[in-house]
């Protein structure tokens, strides 16, 4: 709670705010913003809903739908792709959110930088927040991935 109220007070100043599409919406730093899905490919469940990004994030084809944009090697990238219904969990709500505390090597499919994930299931529907950050990405900013992740909410 303590971090939407942080973040409320940042977008009112003017550095940062809400950023939202197909029903979901994360806050987000000044800086960051929205970038066109790379396409979902022959994936028709989950759908990518929204995709966050620094400076020079930007889609790019590839067989991967989360891993399916490349990052500036300071840069990161917050991708939210929701499933039709809730696969069967229940109950998730959005506390595995609060597990996004760090990023590691080897975790995220097609991605073989440092990355982090989390499900969770709102409005009975269940939806992946992944976080994919760049090489050099300093800890400032996999910091601020880790905070646009763990703002995911349905948008009100």
């Amino acid at each position: 709670m303590r971090l939407f109220a942080i973040l409320a007070v940042l977008g009112v100043l003017g550095v940062g705010g809400a950023v939202s599409a197909n029903g979901v919406q994360v806050w987000a730093p000044a800086g960051w913003h929205r970038v066109a899905p790379a396409g979902d490919g022959p994936v028709t469940d989950p759908r990518t809903l929204l995709v966050i990004g620094t400076p020079g994030v930007r889609p790019h084809r590839t067989q991967c739908q989360i891993a399916a944009y490349r990052i500036p090697p300071a840069g990161a990238v917050v991708v939210i792709v929701g499933w039709k219904g809730a696969n069967g969990d229940t109950g998730l709500g959005t506390k595995e959110l609060a597990r996004l505390t760090n990023v590691k090597r080897g975790i995220g499919e097609c991605f073989k930088g440092r990355s982090a994930s989390a499900t969770v299931v709102l409005g009975q529907r269940e939806y992946q927040v992944s976080v994919m950050v760049g090489d050099r990405a300093s800890k400032k900013r996999i910091a601020e991935a880790l905070d646009v992740a763990r703002s995911f909410n349905l948008k009100r």
